[in-house]
């Protein structure tokens, strides 16, 4: 009768110790990627605070504008270069890059001339024999 007890009570003072063991194994696999983070994060705190002393030495307006002079074949803005909005030409639309319109405003189109878009629910007319219907035109390249 004690053996039966002694053996159960080995195998479980065994399963528990390789429980423990591997617990163990995985508590120090761990500690060794919390340290590695925490090296990590140390690391670009401290290339972040390089990158930000570097961009404030680069973006230094006496630095830009020596730059600037150098290699820009810039003048100072004169008065005259300075204009309002109201002095700009409206755009009108026989002239698409805007122009010397005048000052009017742009034509409102007539909605019977344009072209509606289909009514929800309604079927496309379907072509006649022989004719295509063309989705699109490209140019063919000369053969």
């Amino acid at each position: 009768m004690r053996w039966p007890i002694t053996i159960i009570v080995l195998l479980l003072v065994l399963a528990v110790s390789l429980g423990l063991y591997r617990l163990e194994s995985e508590v120090q696999k761990l500690e060794r990627r919390l340290a590695a983070a925490s090296t990590q994060l140390e690391e670009n705190r401290h290339n972040g605070r390089i990158l930000a002393a570097e961009w404030s030495y680069l973006n230094q307006p006496s630095r830009l504008q020596a730059l600037a002079r150098r290699h820009l074949d810039l003048g100072d803005v004169t008065p005259g270069q300075i204009g309002q909005l109201a002095g700009l030409p409206l755009k009108t639309p026989d002239q698409p890059g805007g122009g010397e319109g005048g000052g009017e405003a742009a034509a409102v189109p007539d909605p019977e001339q344009t072209p509606q878009p289909p009514v929800p629910g309604s079927k496309p007319v379907k072509p006649r024999n022989g004719s295509r219907i063309v989705l699109a035109e490209r140019e063919r390249a000369p053969q």
